[in-house]
């Protein structure tokens, strides 16, 4: 068996092909920039999303031992519908390649059928291949690695117009080995939400980084607008700005708060990671 990884060297792609190499499991990185960027010991080829003569590159990739590639995680690269080039993608890998698992990570409100990568569940499900759903809520690295790092070391405070929406945010760490765990084992074909083991406010995630910390971190209050303009600042597209925007005030209304326990234990075998285990761990990122 092997495994095709898109979405680059990004949060969870990057720790599921280390979990991976570590695990002598045969992987490959699908990648905008193939090779370049990719740590050493990491195989890589070009695979961009929006450029479906690269769709075929990974089935090229010759593997030391001969061995196919059987599965593929799915990540959407932050434009785009991702009905429109994930599912041509798809039929590919399975009609034309035999890949027989696709594992795809969406969000924690997604639905088989709904909105934006619902249609990708939609169509996995009817294709009857093999497929695990990776129900993520919020990953607790959007404080270290995306929005937020920044603002943090420099004033002190983060934004979101997460009001006091409770989350029950997660590690990438626990989204990559849940993601490993449903690659290279036989789960059933379901929706899996990826959950941490406690509810929190924007306010309360402030207050447990600030003990971290040993300073105080504030969580400020945005409105809508101010929030879709923020998302613009870091570059996403008008459209996916008010998209993100839309799941911030999903979350203040009470969309990530009734989830129940989730589904890590019952893939990894052990509890999600604390908030308070992860600021700890990755305190030195604010300083």
């Amino acid at each position: 068996m092997a495994i095709i990884i898109t979405g680059g060297t990004g949060k969870t792609s990057s720790r599921i092909a280390r979990i991976s190499l570590d695990a002598k499991i045969p992987f490959l990185i699908a990648s905008r920039k193939g090779q370049d960027g990719v740590p050493s010991g990491m195989p890589a080829v070009k695979f961009d999303w929006f450029d479906p003569t690269t769709f075929e590159n990974p089935f090229q990739y010759k593997f030391a031992n001969g061995e196919n590639i059987t599965a593929v995680y799915l990540v959407h690269p932050g434009q785009g519908d991702p009905k429109d080039f994930m599912n041509p993608f798809i039929d590919i890998a399975f009609k034309k390649y035999g890949v027989h698992k696709f594992v795809l990570l969406a969000g924690s409100t997604i639905t088989n059928g709904g909105y934006f990568m619902g249609q990708v569940w939609k169509h996995l499900f009817e294709l009857q291949v093999e497929h695990n759903i990776l129900l993520a809520t919020w990953f607790m690295e959007n404080f270290t690695e995306w929005l937020h790092p920044t603002s943090i070391k420099q004033e002190n405070k983060f934004y979101t117009a997460c009001g006091d929406g409770k989350i029950p945010f997660v590690s990438a760490d626990d989204i990559a080995a849940s993601a490993f765990h449903c690659l290279t084992g036989t789960k059933p074909h379901q929706g899996y939400r990826i959950l941490g083991p406690e509810l929190l406010t924007m306010d309360e995630a402030a207050a447990k980084i600030s003990k971290a910390l040993g300073r105080t971190i504030r969580h400020v209050k945005l409105p809508d607008e101010e929030s879709t303009k923020r998302f613009q600042e870091f570059g996403l597209a008008e459209d996916r700005a008010k998209f993100m925007t839309g799941l911030e005030t999903g979350t203040a209304a009470g969309a990530e708060g009734n989830f129940g326990a989730g589904s890590v234990r019952e893939l990894i075998g052990r509890p999600p990671m604390t908030f308070d285990e992860w600021a700890q761990k990755n305190k030195n990122a604010w300083n």
